[in-house]
């Protein structure tokens, strides 16, 4: 027990950060959590929207009726009640080099670490010749992956070339400096930026719980594990992608799923072995099931075409012939019949006081492992139909010499500017082609495809209410990842359709987690952060509300009070679809991955001051080299102060 004037400095020190935070204006109010016990009982929450930007949030916010705001927190969804808001930063690294032989004169990239890849062993490489660390000057280049001769080795971000806010993409912010393609220059993954948030350092793209070394660092999983707490991994996508996998994992590259387990190595180099055999969550409940992985045609049996991607052959039989009593010590269930009930039912008797653990992968047929997709219909008219289909018939690879259009999309290596009519079309060979057929088994039809898998899969919100319910039994409390993984996929895509429904599902999740905490100690011994790892480039245009379709029955559609069923599918120009994915308003379709755009975030709850009080403050980096300093930007936070503010949480203790 600490001693009374302990607990007396330390309520008065928070009351003072608590008055410094009311003048900040970028950021809502926040609750203050006085030091507990040790063991303190604080739960924290984090809930990724991938790719989940600013626009993102609008498009879905007004598909449910809200006004069409612009700018700000916004209204309509969930996570927007949150008192506290804020922009982040979400930049990595860039190093120079991609071959082993010659560095020197090599572009920077942001997929090198500081080893020369000559060994794909996590670690193993030697260092790059002559390489030292330099935080500054910010190095974004001039392409998607960094293609910089320049000094420096982080892309970082400036408010003059990219914008203060993300809600003016193509809007100035300084006269005669801005540049609408900045930010997509040198754009970070779901790996790099996932491990900034569970550990507070900066990497490359590809790392997953490592730094730039490819030396394993303390993730916030662990932290809590440390202090007594349980812990949990939700994703509607596969449980070994970047997300949930960078948290419980320590890998130099993100697609290194699984692996067939050795008992002999200690180490056994994948996502999946490691965050089962290493990191051991209590909870880990995702996509993944290799049943109908990316099945494009109907299947000639009812048991369906499997494929293993996300999970080896021998992991999954290992487990699904030893669901109770397994070499990873997990329950361990998947999809099939009554899925949400059985998973509900199942999490009810795990407790996490006595090592219990639980394991469930889903995945529809015919989605790439991710659990059944929504439409902004709030039906699930989309499940089994391929993730990537719309942008990739629309946009190709190719040289100025083959692209028919002549022209590469700036920004890019080598993706042709898509040839349009007069209105701005897309037009052979580049005319929209997305996926509509199923895996369809033996005697099936579309409807009871879907029915089934419905039935087969939990939704995000079922997912994560079993988590809690295991993980709430943990008196000391826990620290729980929730991620919309397929919110990133449907940007991907430029599917506007699959984007305001998984943009839905996972407010969903988000309201499940706001009534659980109402239920189980409130705001002051639980603490929510709802945020995205990167951005796409979308913009809304003007026109983009009353280009959207009413829904007949909101109450039949998920609370989606609109639907972008015909400005996905039908409407292909900027103008008619009220909406572009770009920096090219004159295209609807021009880019396909992520931006460096800041994005929000949206919190509440014990010691939310913690991430408050980093209002434009710089950072530090630890890793294996060394301890550097790097400047903030003006008006947000990075996702280092997301990592900060959760460890303060978790510790009692202020991360400076």
């Amino acid at each position: 027990m600490i001693s009374f004037l302990q607990k007396y400095k330390r309520f008065l020190a928070l009351m003072m950060a608590g008055l410094l935070c009311t003048v900040l204006l970028v950021f809502g109010n926040s609750v203050f959590q006085p030091t507990l016990a040790a063991g303190n009982g604080i739960n924290v929450i984090i809930m990724i929207g991938d790719g989940m930007g600013w626009e993102m949030a609008r498009a879905a916010a007004v598909a449910k009726g809200a006004p069409f705001y612009t700018s700000g927190k916004g209204s309509g969804l969930s996570f927007q009640k949150l008192s506290g808001y804020g922009l982040v930063t979400t930049y990595g690294t860039t190093i120079q080099g991609n071959t082993p032989e010659n560095p020197i004169d090599q572009p920077h990239l942001t997929g090198n670490s500081a080893l020369d890849g000559s060994n794909l062993i996590t670690g193993a490489s030697p260092v790059r010749p002559n390489f030292s660390f330099q935080p500054t000057p910010f190095n974004p280049g001039n392409r998607a992956d960094g293609n910089s001769l320049e000094d420096g080795n982080l892309a970082g971000y400036e408010i003059n070339k990219g914008g203060p806010v993300p809600w003016v993409p193509l809007t100035p912010a300084n006269s005669g400096t801005y540049d609408k393609d900045y930010i997509k220059y040198s754009y970070p993954d779901s790996a790099n930026t996932a491990t900034t948030l569970y550990t507070g350092v900066k990497s490359f793209n590809n790392a997953m719980g490592v730094d730039i070394y490819e030396k394993k660092l303390k993730t916030i999983l662990e932290i809590a594990k440390e202090k007594g707490k349980s812990t949990g991994l939700v994703t509607s996508v596969p449980v070994s992608h970047a997300t949930p996998g960078a948290a419980a994992s320590f890998v130099n590259r993100r697609s290194k799923y699984d692996s067939v387990y050795d008992p002999s190595k200690t180490n056994q180099d994948s996502i999946l072995q490691q965050t089962l055999l290493n990191f051991k969550p209590n909870i880990l409940l995702g996509g993944g099931h290799p049943k109908d992985f990316e099945n494009r045609e109907s299947t000639s049996t009812a048991e369906g075409v499997f494929k293993y991607t996300y999970i080896t052959e021998d992991t999954y039989q290992h487990l699904k012939n030893n669901p109770k009593s397994n070499r990873y010590g997990y329950t361990f269930l998947e999809r099939g019949p009554n899925a949400a009930k059985t998973l509900l039912n199942t999490a009810a008797k795990i407790d996490p006081n006595k090592g219990g653990r639980l394991f469930g992968l889903y995945g529809a047929r015919g989605q790439n492992g991710n659990i059944p997709v929504s439409s902004s219909k709030g039906d699930y008219s989309l499940t089994g139909l391929d993730n990537f289909s719309l942008y990739s018939s629309v946009v190709k690879a190719g040289t100025p010499d083959t692209c028919p259009s002549g022209q590469i999309i700036t920004g890019t290596a080598g993706d042709c500017v898509p040839v349009i009519d007069a209105a701005g079309n897309p037009i052979a060979p580049n005319a929209p082609a997305p996926d509509t057929v199923r895996p369809l088994a033996p005697g099936e039809t579309d409807a009871s495809f879907i029915a089934k898998e419905i039935n087969e899969n939990p939704t995000l919100a079922d997912l994560t209410k079993a988590a809690l319910t295991v993980l709430g039994k943990d008196k000391d409390g826990f620290w729980l990842m929730v991620e919309g993984g397929d919110i990133d996929w449907a940007a991907h895509d430029n599917n506007m359709d699959n984007l305001i429904g998984t943009m839905n599902d996972f407010d969903k999740a988000v309201q499940q987690v706001i009534s659980w905490v109402d239920n189980h100690g409130g705001w002051s011994k639980n603490l929510l952060l709802v945020t995205a790892d990167h951005d796409h480039y979308l913009t809304l245009n003007d026109n983009f509300p009353s280009k959207l379709t009413p829904n007949p029955d909101p109450n039949q559609s998920k609370g989606l009070k609109y639907n972008a069923k015909d400005i996905t599918f039908v409407k292909h120009n900027p103008t008619d679809a009220g909406h572009f994915w770009g920096s090219d308003p004159n295209y609807k379709y021009l880019w396909g991955s992520h931006t460096r755009r800041i994005v929000p975030v949206y919190y509440q709850g014990a010691y939310a001051s913690a991430l408050t009080r980093k209002l434009g403050q710089g950072f530090e980096i630890t890793d294996s080299s060394g301890t550097y300093s790097v400047p903030g930007v003006r008006g947000v936070v990075d996702q280092s102060h997301i990592f900060q503010a959760m460890k303060t949480a978790i510790t009692n203790k202020p991360v400076n």
